[in-house]
């Protein structure tokens, strides 16, 4: 019986040592992703993004912690590193609800780097097989952009203007009209280039 109660009482106390130690490591996982949340809260810079993303890789705001990092190093004009930020997050995290956004960052970063047909086909693509998705009309104003650049300003205009007609209640159609007015503001400016080329030189 000395035994079995020897036993039972190792047993138990195996079982409060786990108990403990998984209410420990709960409890430091929480900790770590407070600290982690409140890092993510105050970063702004790409290296602030890497600092906390090397401290805290596993915890919940990893994910988006790696997005701001893409965007931030694209809004540095990083294209190069911002594409390889998305591809990562691709990879790791092939299920995350924002995962989208991270294909839509990888095109963003060949428009960057002045890739604009391979852009707008990506576009293009993205808003075919992603229609109903939230960011399709960030993609649609992407295949706008590339138009412009090409200057096939026609079909870059009839994009946005069907956006606003199309959807008048859109969070987006602002930034439809104020895209709208840039384009319309190249056009003139192109026109009024053209027609002083084509002026007839003044006589002495």
């Amino acid at each position: 019986m000395k035994k079995n109660y020897a036993a039972l009482a190792v047993g138990a106390a195996i079982v409060v040592l786990v108990a403990t130690g998984l209410i420990m490591y709960f409890l430091e996982q929480r900790r770590a992703a407070q600290q982690a949340s409140q890092m993510l809260l105050a970063a702004r810079t790409p290296k602030q993004w890497e600092e906390l993303l090397a401290q805290y890789p596993g915890v919940p705001v990893a994910p988006i912690a790696l997005l701001a990092l893409a965007a931030s190093q694209y809004n540095a004009g990083a294209y190069d590193q911002a594409l390889a930020s998305y591809t990562t997050f691709q990879e790791k995290y092939p299920k995350h609800l924002m995962v989208l956004a991270a294909e839509l960052g990888k095109i963003q970063c060949q428009e960057g780097r002045g890739e604009i047909e391979a852009a707008f086909d990506g576009y293009s693509q993205f808003v075919s097989v992603h229609r109903d998705h939230f960011l399709a009309p960030q993609a649609l104003f992407g295949q706008a952009r590339c138009l412009q650049r090409l200057r096939r300003y026609r079909e870059a205009k009839a994009i946005y203007e069907d956006f606003i007609v199309s959807h008048p209640k859109s969070e987006w159609v602002s930034q439809a009209e104020f895209s709208l007015r840039i384009l319309e503001r190249e056009i003139r400016a192109q026109s009024a280039q053209i027609v002083a080329t084509n002026a007839p030189a003044a006589r002495p």
